[in-house]
């Protein structure tokens, strides 16, 4: 047997912290790349059962994202910890549908759709995401933000705002069919740029040989990642370490502690 964690991309989120107004637009609280990897650490800790007494505020959002599928694959699955509530805004062709997700639910997010994540965290917590991607083909490009032109701000802050503004816009077009040509120019492009990528096709394989398509149990995998979080990779985190640390990501400041795994 293999082993399906060192095929996958896999780590840790703490979603953008957010003001929605009446119109339910999107505007960014102010923070930077020290400050995440700092509520990153604190984040970790809670979940390692040490306790603090910070307070978010009232929503986190993550970006709205997508991947067109290769094969109908990855699959993505997410677990949520320390939500009052929490659901995830999933855009495919066949219409937008938000579903609940309870504190330590394990969600699957399928290829050939866009999805968001919004929660409002326990006092006085703060919401931490834990991915596993079942390969690692999103490094290569096959992830991206949704967007109605294919534009990307480079600016975090316009791009949050830019990508939930096209997300609403999308979505208010689904109940007559409108958002399936804005769904299909987004996917269309990234399949075409993942086309005959030799990359592309070597992670899958991996994917396939080390058995990460055909995990029955995701909970154990969960379990292995959480038992890599020690003092030396929190450490490693609060310094900015570009191997486990990164700021903006999809979920606001990342973990990917991927690299741990040989």
């Amino acid at each position: 047997m293999g082993d399906p964690l060192r095929a996958r991309l896999f780590g840790y989120g703490v979603p953008y912290r957010v003001e929605v107004d009446a119109a339910e637009a999107v505007a960014p609280r102010p923070t930077d790349a020290a400050g995440e990897a700092e509520r990153l650490c604190r984040a970790l800790r809670q979940l390692r059962g040490e306790g603090y007494d910070a307070t978010e505020g009232d929503w986190v959002y993550s970006l709205p994202f997508g991947r067109c599928g290769i094969q109908g694959r990855p699959r993505e699955h997410i677990v949520a910890d320390f939500c009052a509530e929490a659901y995830i805004d999933v855009l495919s062709m066949d219409g937008v549908e938000t579903q609940p997700l309870a504190a330590g639910e394990i969600a699957d997010i399928e290829p050939g759709s866009i999805v968001r994540f919004r929660a409002r965290p326990l006092e006085p917590c703060c919401v931490l995401v834990a991915f596993q991607t079942e390969d690692r083909t999103p490094l290569l490009g096959h992830a991206a933000p949704f967007t109605l032109d294919g534009e990307v701000p480079d600016d975090w802050c316009e791009r949050l705002v830019k990508c939930h503004a096209a997300f609403d816009a999308a979505a208010a077009q689904a109940s007559d069919g409108g958002h399936r040509p804005l769904l299909e120019r987004f996917f269309g492009t990234m399949a075409e740029k993942l086309a005959g990528d030799p990359e592309v096709a070597a992670a899958q394989g991996q994917a396939r040989r080390e058995g990460s398509y055909a995990v029955a149990e995701e909970q154990a995998l969960f379990d292995r990642q959480c038992a890599l979080l020690d003092e030396a990779v929190l450490d490693r985190i609060r310094d900015q370490d570009e191997a486990v640390f990164r700021f903006p990501g999809m979920f606001g400041g990342v973990a990917p502690l991927f690299n741990l795994v040989n």
